[in-house]
């Protein structure tokens, strides 16, 4: 018996029986055909019906296909009838022909014919669960197994076995392998070592698997090996670190792509990994994002503008396959969003690199993603840099200068950092004393405090240093800007000593230059002649 593979185009399964009957393959001229025979197989099809293990990839990922599912092998072709874990499919395409469902209630199911085994095979099916209908596109995988050796044949009515054949001999169609299915419990192997982060988790599992969890809510992403499946106990599974309940559980397939990352701080990270391929939309638009990468690839419509975390675009989420979505904890405010990401079959992952107290907590983050994106070497190589920045400030005395962080707000409000947050952090590790020493509350997630213009006065009038943050407010320029906005200001000390700094509008985007931001604040307390890159001077 034989098994037909056509490269390229139809691909046709010619069978052969072991009677010597010929095999009949319907293929243009333009087609090559592979065979392969039992000679080089050791087993052999036979006409009939069986048991295939298919696996589905792409979409949201929250879409599955029963399995193992039935394939039909009659006069050299091969007809799967596919069911969907969804009432929603109306058609499916595959090579060009459209095919409509062959129920009416329950799930969709469909005849499809199998154009390869253990091979991917790329489908469309149209989904209505939108208001409006969309095509998205899915791979299939039949797979025969090792050699074909697991193979189940569910109905052998009216064939014969091969003449001749030997006891013992393979008979086989297409079958699962167990390999695939990986119905056996994961075996825990190591976890990520972390030097800053306290909120995430990353275990490594055998076979290439690997669970991240972020230790706020509990939350779960399983990632598993491209052409393997997830354990039966995948929910069970638990980070040895965590503490309490464990939260949902995602499972994304490697490699993941079509990400919607909302969590703009988040885009730098991405950047800095060469894994801007992963991310197909995001939360700004195209003059909102200072990463020169996230700008070019929104110019080239490989990345498109799919709404901020309120105000998604659902149909654009669906229609681009979303996998899963990246938000901040902004989401938490807008509850309705994450249902009905939900509903339709989009995970969502709050990230918590802001939660983070110390500076290159929220850096070592990038180790985070890059177990989530396969590309651990190159984050560890990314975080290294940003801790041998720290490590050469910290090799200096401390100057003991104070430094006030603030902005004006439109409704004459002076905004501060708490005490606790990570720029005074920043602050301290480059040598200076923040100048507000107990502002806040430290139980309180807050960053920021609003003071009244006189208490702000009171605080920081013989600060040493002033930085003006203008990642928030951009109108101010120049030192006569800011004096506009608050004349009272020309009576502080560091006005008068012209120690009036201001940040780069890039600063909040730029999440991975923590360490040579605590660089810049170390060269303005000390007078260092070098060029700072997150902060300057107003003139």
């Amino acid at each position: 018996m034989q098994k037909k593979w056509i490269a390229g185009g139809l691909l046709v399964l010619g069978l052969l029986g072991v009677c010597g009957c010929s095999s009949q393959a319907f293929v243009s001229e333009q087609q090559t055909e592979t065979v392969l025979t039992k000679e080089e197989t050791g087993w052999e099809f036979q006409d009939g019906t069986y048991q295939m293990e298919v696996e589905l990839l792409g979409g949201s990922g929250r879409a599955s296909v029963t399995s193992p599912a039935e394939v039909e092998i009659k006069d050299g072709k091969a007809v799967a009838t596919l069911e969907w874990s969804s009432p929603n499919y109306d058609y499916m395409v595959v090579n060009g022909e459209k095919y409509l469902p062959v129920n009416t209630e329950g799930n969709s199911v469909f005849r499809i014919p199998v154009e390869a085994f253990d091979r991917d095979i790329t489908v469309i099916a149209d989904t209505v669960a939108m208001s409006t209908p969309h095509e998205i596109e899915y791979t299939l995988n039949f797979h025969a197994g090792e050699n074909g050796q697991n193979a189940a044949k569910a109905d052998t009515t009216g064939q014969e076995d091969s003449d001749g054949a030997e006891k013992g001999q393979q008979t086989a169609a297409v079958g699962g392998n167990p390999a695939k299915t990986a119905a056996a419990p994961l075996t825990y192997d190591h976890s990520m070592e972390l030097s800053y982060a306290e909120n995430f988790a990353v275990d490594y599992y055998e076979g290439g698997y690997k669970l991240l969890t972020t230790r706020l809510n509990g939350d779960r992403i399983l990632l598993v090996p491209k052409h393997q499946q997830a354990p039966k106990d995948a929910e069970a599974l638990v980070s040895p670190s965590a503490e309490g309940e464990p939260g949902k559980l995602i499972v994304l397939q490697e490699p993941v792509k079509n990400l919607y990352l909302v969590a703009s701080s988040v885009m730098d990270m991405f950047a800095q990994l060469d894994s801007m391929d992963a991310i197909s939309m995001c939360g700004l638009k195209e003059e909102d994002w200072y990463i020169p990468a996230a700008k070019q690839a929104m110019k080239e419509g490989t990345l498109l503008y799919a709404g901020k975390y309120s105000q998604p675009d659902y149909e654009l989420l669906l229609s681009q396959n979303c996998s899963m979505a990246i938000e901040n904890s902004m989401i938490y405010h807008t509850p309705e969003v994450m249902e009905k990401l939900d509903e339709f079959g989009i995970p969502t992952l709050v990230e918590y690199s802001s939660y983070e107290e110390h500076p290159l907590g929220r850096v070592e983050w990038v180790r985070f993603f890059g177990a989530l994106l396969d590309q651990e070497e190159k984050a560890d190589q990314l975080f290294e840099k940003q801790k041998e920045a720290l490590k050469r400030v910290e090799a200096e005395e401390s100057t003991g200068k104070t430094v006030a962080f603030f902005y004006i707000t439109s409704n004459g409000l002076v905004q501060v950092r708490q005490s606790t947050d990570y720029i005074p952090k920043m602050i301290e590790l480059a040598g200076g004393k923040y100048v507000f020493e107990n502002l806040g509350d430290p139980d309180s997630r807050r960053s920021t405090v609003n003071l009244q213009l006189e208490d702000f006065y009171d605080g920081a009038q013989d600060a040493d240093f002033l930085v003006y943050n203008t990642t928030i407010d951009r109108q101010v320029q120049t030192l006569e800007d800011l004096l506009k906005k608050c004349s009272l200001l020309k009576d502080f000390k560091a006005v008068k000593n012209h120690q009036v700094w201001c940040t780069t509008e890039d600063m909040y985007q730029q999440s991975m230059s923590a360490g040579n931001l605590i660089e810049d604040f170390h060269r303005m307390l000390t007078g260092d002649d070098k060029e700072t890159r997150y902060l300057y001077r107003l003139e």
